[in-house]
């Protein structure tokens, strides 16, 4: 894969200073006492930066476009949430800092890995999708063609997953989910959740899980972000869910496979069959 240019970084570097100019003004706004400590600014600013600045310059580097969409929804989504809701009030008890109201730019921003998670499986989905099915594929740049060799497949499916399992325990981890039991439930599940849609698209171009996988898992950790439910019952739903994408896997499989013929097309790896 090629190098980023410089104008991908230039790109990037323009995403991720406008969502810390975004995140500290709805801080500011608010009054967060997080802006007294120059050294959680510091962590703030170095964070937001990483999501806006990684969204942006990979779809610029690949023309990718549900990262930097992906980005825009949840940064205006959030905006939009505080602008629209009382701003939290701040007191302090015993040296406590408490707050009574909602956080959500606080929620977003400390959220940041969920996000970059999100982003990426995202393109890795649409990537497949584009390449395999024609979809606008000329217009990629820097990207694989397919079909990826086996270790490559391999690498992509397992990183793409793991990243949102890792993402997912962080958040749950947030919250103060415990026993550490749990977390290694919560990582084995999201990341298995995250990974059969993958592998099905990857390796035979089936495309029902992934749907299926872009309309409930996104929204469950949104809601875990924003309400932190101090429970990962519905995190833990990932797993029985996963069950749930590798039935749709099998059974868009056999229907295509004997209504339509389906061999796998660009996906499949004719010389490892």
């Amino acid at each position: 894969m090629a190098r980023p240019s410089a104008t991908t970084v230039a790109i990037g570097a323009l995403g991720g200073l406008a969502n810390v100019v975004a995140v500290l003004t709805l801080y500011a706004r608010a009054g967060y006492p997080t802006l007294e400590s120059a050294s959680s600014v510091a962590v703030l600013a170095l964070t937001a930066f990483a999501v806006g600045f990684l969204a942006l310059s990979v779809s610029a580097h690949t023309r990718l476009l549900a990262p930097v969409v992906g980005f825009l929804v949840v940064l205006i989504g959030t905006v939009s949430l505080e602008l629209t809701t009382p701003n939290p009030e701040w007191s302090t008890l015993d040296g406590y800092v408490i707050v009574d109201g909602p956080t959500h730019v606080a929620s977003y921003a400390n959220a940041w890995y969920v996000w970059l998670s999100l982003f990426l499986v995202a393109g890795g989905l649409e990537f497949a999708i584009r390449r395999g099915y024609g979809v606008g594929d000329d217009r990629l740049r820097n990207l694989p063609q397919l079909p990826l060799s086996r270790p490559m497949l391999a690498s992509s499916v397992l990183g793409l997953g793991s990243v949102v399992g890792v993402s997912t325990t962080l958040l749950v981890l947030r919250a103060g989910i415990r026993p550490s039991v749990t977390a290694i439930a919560v990582l084995a599940f999201a990341t298995v959740v995250a990974v059969v849609p993958l592998a099905a698209l990857y390796a035979r171009g089936i495309v029902s899980p992934a749907i299926l996988f872009v309309l409930l898992v996104p929204y469950f950790l949104t809601v875990e972000v924003f309400a932190t439910t101090d429970s990962p019952i519905h995190i833990l739903l990932f797993g029985p869910y996963a069950l749930v994408l590798a039935a749709a896997w099998a059974l868009e499989s056999a229907v295509r496979s004997r209504v339509r013929g389906w061999d796998g097309g660009r996906f499949a790896d004719r010389g490892a069959a």
